[in-house]
């Protein structure tokens, strides 16, 4: 039963390349196959539901990715594969609508497959590896889909994300590379007892994992991706990056910050201040955009400081952490569920007007009832209205930062709860500033249904996400039931409780609203709407802002680049004068020694033949001087002798040998 682990993973892998194989002949046969394809992944998973909830599933493949492939499937885990297997299915019915007069479209499909198998075998990894290398591939096999109009803006922005992508991995391994070293283990099970006896490297190791991982889930300042992937990308793209993809980054935080760490204080408290930093920024910041799908962008962004704020909260509630974490796995499975239907809400605009400005689009849905209802739908949800899927997880967190308040009895958890409302209205105003412009303003433009345009495989997709919207919100037990479990993960085992319809929780939502419409008409409608050469058109103040990616990341970039290129074209000049310095001296060193001995030798012989010679003037000197005229004879009639019988080429052999004798016979009196 465990070997449908490894089906999970190579299913779709291998439905990829049967994919794009089909689609070579036949588009259309293509489109059945990816369909069926993921329609058989979420099949299979539902199928193996009651196993996993009675005790989970594992699978070891030995000699894969040298420390094997670990496979493991949980509760837990099982939450983000079935979401992410349902996501998948209506996303690719949808995409055989609107991939349908777009360019590439079986590439589209065949990397559209492979994201969704690496997705499912990052989730379902027990070996931190193993996890690392999927998500590697998750981030090239998705790069594509950014790039897919290959376009000037797509380019820039694929650049953008896969840079992103590619610096966090490499941090995220040099995290791996330490906890092996210091562990000796990467299964994510092993890992807490084995890190506990490592001191104080281990905030180092954790830090560089959750930066590579928070690339990925958007986390501020690493989220400058993500604005601009979204706009780029087709809309279920865009709808899978936004509403899973980022669930990867989180996913490897929660592995992390609460499993590995065991939810330590400091790290929780450090991703919950982030988790704020998040809420407020991203919703600010989409109160500015104009593009609906940046919108969106930082509305994801901004969701995912709800997220990173549940994911703190475990680690500081201690046991009574389950509150937190149910909170936080349901938000996740929530976010997927309205983020994706308001991006296949956008896709539609974009179908028939082939742009998503907010200022083109004005008034476009004012006579659409079914997209203006399923927006209103997705829009209810993420700001958290009662009886939509949104508010049952807005409230279990909410809940989780009130006992966290009550536990700490603290200054700071006043100031959060502040910012948790701030961080809601300003998720109402910006939807509010999306649903006047396109669903409420009128335009002779757009008087036509544009029924030709869609079909119902489109429309399909958008009413079933509806549909679980508010199944979820009216039925939030049933969910919750079917979640029952996770907390085993975390070493928990307690159950709680909540009144999600309290008058508490209903009072909230209304100050909320209040809020946020007062933001929405004091400040969105007010300053950010001009009349511009007789139109009203919203403007965007925040394009003259600081540019975290040009102003920041890349002037320091470039300067460490040319810093550290100077740098080591120094020390690489200098190693090569060094090295040939030292060749030039050994080479000199050793013709020396040779020389010097030569030198000797040459000096001994020199000395002896000099020192002959000297004889020979000084007993010349002495006949010469003492007028020896019978020595002076001798020795000349000698010589005169030797010539005599000798031609000059002898006599000069003659004399050349006997200095040479000379020199032999002086040689071996000096070795003695």
């Amino acid at each position: 039963m465990e070997n449908v682990l490894i089906l999970l993973i190579i299913l779709p892998f291998v439905g990829a390349l049967i994919s794009f194989l089909i689609g070579l002949s036949n588009e259309r046969l293509r489109d059945i196959f990816t369909v069926i394809l993921t329609a058989c992944e979420l099949l299979l998973l539902t199928l193996i539901w009651g196993r996993v909830q009675s005790g989970g599933m594992e699978l070891y493949v030995p000699d894969i990715m040298g420390t094997g492939l670990y496979l493991k499937l949980d509760v837990f885990r099982y939450v983000f594969v079935w979401i992410t297997s349902l996501i998948w299915f209506l996303t690719t019915i949808y995409s055989t609508q609107y991939i349908l007069k777009y360019k590439n479209r079986n590439r589209y499909y065949t990397f559209f497959i492979l994201t969704f198998a690496s997705t499912i075998g990052i989730f379902i990894s027990e070996n931190i590896l193993n996890l690392f290398t999927f998500f590697e591939i998750m981030s090239i096999t998705s790069y594509i889909l950014v790039i897919h109009d290959e376009d000037r803006y797509t380019h820039e922005a694929g650049r953008t994300y896969i840079g992103m992508a590619i610096g966090g991995g490499l941090i995220l391994l040099m995290g791996l590379f330490l906890l092996f070293d210091y562990t000796a283990t990467l299964n994510i099970s092993e890992i807490p007892d084995a890190i506990n006896d490592i001191g104080n490297i281990k905030y180092l190791i954790s830090s560089l994992m959750i930066i590579g991982f928070g690339v990925k889930a958007s986390i501020v300042p690493l989220h400058i991706w993500l604005p601009k992937a979204h706009p780029a990308a087709p809309a279920p793209a865009s709808a899978v990056l936004s509403g899973i993809l980022v669930k990867t980054g989180i996913f490897g935080i929660i592995i992390t910050v609460n499993i590995i760490m065991n939810g330590d204080f400091i790290l929780s408290s450090i991703i919950m201040g982030i988790g704020f930093v998040n809420m407020i920024l991203g919703g600010f910041l989409a109160l500015f955009q104009r593009n609906i799908k940046r919108i969106l962008a930082y509305s994801s962004m901004s969701q995912i400081g709800y997220i990173l704020l549940g994911i703190g909260l475990i680690g500081l509630l201690k046991e009574h952490k389950i509150i937190a974490i149910y909170g936080v796995v349901m938000h996740i499975f929530n976010h997927a569920i309205f983020k994706v239907l308001l991006f296949l809400v956008v896709g539609i605009i974009y179908m028939i007007i082939h742009d998503v400005s907010i200022n083109v689009v004005r008034g476009f849905g004012k006579h659409k009832g079914l997209l203006k209802a399923v927006f209103i739908v997705g829009a209810l949800a993420i700001m958290g209205i009662p009886g939509t899927n949104g508010f049952i997880s807005k409230t279990i967190l909410h809940d989780a930062l009130s006992e966290a308040h009550h536990q700490y009895d603290s200054y700071w958890f006043v100031v959060a709860e502040v910012l948790f409302v701030l961080g809601s209205s300003l998720t109402v105003a910006y939807l509010m500033k999306i649903f006047v412009a396109v669903f409420v303003d009128s335009s002779e433009k757009y008087i036509g249904q544009y029924k030709d345009h869609i079909r119902k495989r489109a429309i399909l997709p958008m009413v079933i996400l509806s549909i679980m919207v508010f199944y979820i919100g009216i039925n939030p037990n049933l969910v919750l039931k079917f979640m029952t479990g996770i907390e085993s993960t975390f070493g928990v085992t307690s159950s709680f409780h909540i009144d999600f319809y309290s008058f508490d929780s209903l009072k909230s939502t209304m100050i909320v609203l209040v809020i946020g419409l007062s933001i929405y008409f004091g400040f969105v409608k007010k300053y950010l709407l001009k009349i511009i050469d007789g139109k009203k058109m919203y403007v965007n103040p925040s394009l003259n802002w600081i540019s975290l990616e040009k102003d920041i990341y890349l002037p320091v970039l470039k300067a460490i680049y040319r810093t550290s290129s100077d740098f080591f074209h120094i020390i690489d000049n200098s190693a090569i004068n060094v090295i040939k310095n030292l060749t030039i001296g050994i080479k000199k060193l050793s013709e020396f020694d040779f020389e010097e001995e030569k030198n000797k030798k040459i000096n001994k012989e020199v000395s002896v033949g000099m020192s002959k010679i000297e004889g020979i003037k000084d007993a010349y000197g002495n006949i010469r001087d003492q007028g020896s005229e019978k020595a002076k004879g001798e020795l000349t009639n000698f010589l005169i002798s030797v010539r005599n019988k000798m031609n000059s080429i002898i006599y000069s052999i003659f004399i050349f040998a006997l200095i040479l004798v000379i020199f032999l016979v002086s040689l071996v009196l000096l070795n003695r």
